[in-house]
């Protein structure tokens, strides 16, 4: 890396400031046509407001004629807080859940910096759902029609100034064949369930209302280890009553948020319109965005002003990273071979539904990382900021995906909504280095109907590449490699579960095989990657000699979900040609159509428990072939009252060998195969019995100890809790 100096001195010479679309013009130019590194500077004054407003609000679960009215008296009313929903104890049961209305109320009153003659007053609410009708002192001021996706609202011409004002919310989750998911193996959650946040803005300011998009996109147009060639697309509004010329500052920040590039232009702006300005700047021998390895991030800031006052001003991460995929070496990130091996994901929490907290949100990526993935599926919609911000730091590369799961409506609504829906997922995300992949649906025609909203889906693709050229697009198809749909987007994944609905753990090598000749014989050079594979589990069920069980009933051992993820594992491993696959899933979720394993309304195919207490022994298989900290895990743990004293025991470990011993005495020393050592052999003696591993590797060594009992009366049966 150059010095500081250099790099101001390349910065000058390299960011080019080119006329945009809107004709942005430029500011501060030098005779040679760059921008200069005086970049505008003016007081704070006018800078946006962004706050949260999750406190205090009244909610009353039923329709309610006339709740819109700030003269309603709604003192009997529940005082919640956000994130809220209505359904995270009913549907979590097994038992249908409640779907229908539900009305919040607020009064808001404004901060000092939203009094100010002129300034425009928005809410923006991250996640509301399914439908939703937002009024302002009794007037409507907006809506949003969808689930997933954050969105705004303007209530400027609505609101009080001064003194009290009242936000009063209708929400509805009932079914709606105009809105996609139309159903899903998950809860569809209604209330306020995300953040709500009050904007206030100057009339000169970064326009909030693109599809609920920031206003500001980031595209990597070109970037190699000399140079990073980016176009800043900004979008600027003017609500005052003349036009205006908007200065805009652009910088870019090292990683200790020391400037290392500035640049300028100008860009007038008609009374009432919104307009687009395009900069074209390039970073001389940028630090890359690596994955785990190195997941740097700079910062780029995009400033307003009228005259030399800041009017407003948007910070986002900057991960530069350029990469490939190879039909038949897979997945290259910054010129480098990086397998994308990982895991599927859901935002969901037992007693809380989808309302779930940015420290869950961390927590489940914290545990991602932990089990050593390089890449997440967030699945099947648009997921909380929170989570695509800590896949940016945590290097986590991600599939983002939109909401067409299984079923299609055959009707124009249903259609226009679900590119609304693509283009709020592409928009709203389309500054995070971390996403890689855009998803145009899951599972479409598992009901038995081939090429289900092939029409459709061809519109969404468009409409993805349209907006986002820079990524592919890509699908989880569970239906053959002859349909015609998974051939739409840039690259395809399968779902498939052998050993589970249907076949053997040992066909995944057959499956996966015949999917790669068909796909080659129809689409030459098509990137394929394998989406979900997996099994059930519970962590109070457990059997000496694994069978495979009814994924459809009560009895999922723990250890039959081990064992098949072996069995993928070594099937996966050896074909690099996959360009990603991910495993179904990392946390049991709730799902009310299920009645199986050892609770009703939950999928328990997760590698970490719904409460995320427990990680399942297949959450150590993956984490023996994926991370390189050496450590050591005796599985079967949870299996501590046997009905048998012939035991296997079997450990997971990336050490390169693990020593047993059972009450005290050793049992020997293996080498494993794919991180599994096996004493196939082992007498528990009755009552308690004490199990230690040592892992050794080339630093030392690493232990593990459990306990478990050997009880010859111990009647086993399933376990229904």
């Amino acid at each position: 890396m150059p010095s500081r100096r250099d790099m101001i001195k390349f910065g000058a010479l390299a960011v080019v400031a080119t006329s945009g679309l809107a004709g942005c013009g430029t500011n501060g130019m030098n005779s040679a046509g760059t921008a200069t590194l005086t970049g505008r500077t003016g007081d704070s004054t006018g800078a946006r407001t962004d706050m949260r407003i999750d406190q205090a609000w009244k909610f009353l679960k039923q329709g309610f004629p006339g709740a819109q009215e700030p003269e309603l008296n709604d003192a009997s009313w529940t005082t919640v807080e956000l994130p809220h929903t209505y359904n995270g104890l009913d549907a979590q049961t097994g038992a249908p859940y409640y779907r229908g209305p539900a009305w919040y109320r607020k009064n808001l009153e404004l901060p000092q910096a939203a009094r100010e003659a002129g300034k425009q007053v928005f809410l923006y609410f991250e996640g509301a759902g399914i439908t939703t009708e937002v009024y302002c002192n009794g007037h409507q001021a907006g809506g949003h029609i969808g689930l997933f996706a954050g969105f705004c609202v303007d209530i400027t011409t609505f609101i009080n100034r001064t003194g009290k004002n009242l936000i009063a919310v209708r929400v509805d989750n009932a079914y709606n064949n105009h809105i996609a998911p139309l159903n899903g193996d998950f809860n569809l959650d209604g209330g306020l369930y995300r953040h709500v946040r009050l904007l206030v803005l100057d009339a000169l300011c970064i326009s909030p209302m693109d599809d609920g998009g920031l206003g500001v996109y980031i595209k990597q147009v070109n970037i190699t280890p000399e140079k990073a060639e980016l176009e800043i697309t900004t979008l600027l509004s003017n609500a005052s009553s003349k036009e205006k010329t908007a200065g805009i500052g652009y910088s870019i920040s090292d990683h200790t948020g020391e400037v290392i590039l500035t640049a300028s232009a100008a860009q007038p702006v008609p009374s009432g319109k919104t307009v687009r300005c395009v900069q074209n700047i390039t970073l001389p021998h940028p630090h890359l965005w690596n994955g785990r390895e190195d997941p740097y991030l700079y910062q780029a800031t995009v400033e307003i002003f009228d005259g030399n006052k800041r009017t407003d001003g948007i910070t986002q991460p900057l991960g530069l990273r350029f990469f490939h995929i190879d039909p038949d070496k897979g997945f290259f990130l910054n010129g480098k071979s990086y397998p994308l091996r990982g895991v599927c994901t859901h935002q969901d929490r037992p007693n809380k539904g989808r309302a779930v907290s940015d420290a869950d949100y961390r927590q489940d990526l914290d545990l991602i990382y932990e089990i050593g993935a390089t890449c997440v599926r967030m699945a099947h919609y648009q997921h909380a900021q929170a989570s695509y911000d800590a896949a940016d730091k945590l290097g986590l590369v991600v599939w983002a995906e939109d909401g067409l799961v299984n079923g299609v409506a055959h009707n124009s609504e249903f259609d226009n909504n679900q590119l609304q829906q693509v283009r709020e997922l592409i928009k709203q995300n389309f500054n995070h280095p971390s996403i890689f992949f855009w998803s145009m649906f899951n599972e479409l025609g598992n009901n038995g109907q081939e090429n289900l909203g092939y029409d459709l889906v061809k519109q969404i693709n468009a409409e993805a590449k349209k907006l986002d050229p820079t990524r592919p697009t890509t699908a989880a198809d569970d239906q053959s490699q002859y349909n015609h749909i998974g051939y739409i987007t840039d690259i395809i994944a399968f779902n498939r579960y052998p050993g589970w609905y249907g076949g053997k753990m040992t066909d995944f090598p057959t499956i996966l095989d015949d999917i790669r000749k068909v796909v080659e014989t129809k689409a030459p050079g098509r990137c394929i990657g394998m989406s979900e594979y997996g099994a059930g589990a519970s962590i109070f069920q457990h059997e000496s000699h694994v069978t495979q069980p009814n994924p459809g009933a009560y009895w999922h051992p723990e250890e039959y979900q081990a064992l098949l993820h072996e069995h993928a594992w070594a099937a996966i491993k050896d074909r690099p040609w996959l360009w990603g696959t991910f495993l179904w899933v990392m946390f049991d979720f709730a799902s009310s159509s299920r009645h199986e394993g050892d609770h009703p309304g939950k999928n328990d195919k997760g590698l970490v428990t719904r409460d995320r207490k427990t990680r399942k022994d297949a959450f150590y298989f993956y984490k023996a072939q994926w991370t390189k900290e050496p450590f050591v895990y005796i599985t079967d743990r949870r299996f501590n009252c046997r009905p048998d004293k012939h035991a296997i025991v079997k450990v997971y470990a990336n050490c390169r060998s693990v020593e047993l011993s059972l009450n005290g005495r050793s049992l020997g020393t293996r080498e494993g195969v794919n991180g599994v050592f096996v004493w196939p052999e082992t007498v528990l003696k009755e009552g308690q019995n004490h199990i230690r591993a040592i892992g050794h590797h080339s630093g030392g060594h690493v232990e593990d100890a459990c306990m478990v009992v050997y009880d010859p009366r111990t009647v086993h049966h399933a376990t229904y809790r």
